[in-house]
């Protein structure tokens, strides 16, 4: 038998806890995400992708967003930005409007019809988080949990998709 290192014998998923925390990570926010869609698609009928993007424009300081800040707020490239935007505005959910400083670019609000449906969407996701996240952890681990994910998303800001 050849003396092989102990370092290619374990998994390298089991042995670098980089790699082990970048999976939690990932494997508890895809799980969240499916459980969060689901619900919310049976619920309501709202997309995931749409609930972000109203959440997103709802909580913007001026009630709106550029498309270019929805992109780089979302997973979603400019293009991708464009096409669900267009799908949620064809619902009556938001509205474009030209910037009256610079007419190249665009802006995304609310309406009426899309800030109730945001409305009816956080009671499901305040339920879902309750059963799914808040609960199973105690208040010194939610806090030091957000502690930890602002710091890895650099710093304060703000409320996210919760």
């Amino acid at each position: 038998m050849t003396n092989v290192p102990e370092a290619l014998t374990t998994p390298a998923t089991c042995a670098d806890q980089r790699v082990v925390l970048f999976g939690l990570l990932m494997e508890t926010n895809a799980r969240l995400e499916r459980q969060l869609g689901a619900a919310m698609e049976q619920a309501i009928g709202l997309p995931l992708a749409w609930f972000e993007v109203l959440l997103r424009v709802e909580r913007a300081e001026q009630g709106f967003l550029s498309m270019s800040e929805l992109a780089s707020q979302t997973v979603y490239s400019s293009g991708g930005t464009t096409r669900l935007v267009d799908r949620i505005e064809r619902e009556g959910f938001v509205e474009r409007f030209a910037c009256p400083s610079d007419r190249r670019s665009v802006h995304v609000r609310l309406t009426d019809a899309g800030a109730r449906t945001l409305a009816q969407a956080l009671e499901v996701h305040a339920g879902h988080l309750d059963s799914h996240m808040t609960s199973k952890l105690t208040a010194e681990e939610r806090e030091s949990l957000e502690g930890a994910l602002r710091k890895l998303n650099g710093g304060p800001p703000a409320c996210a998709a919760s």
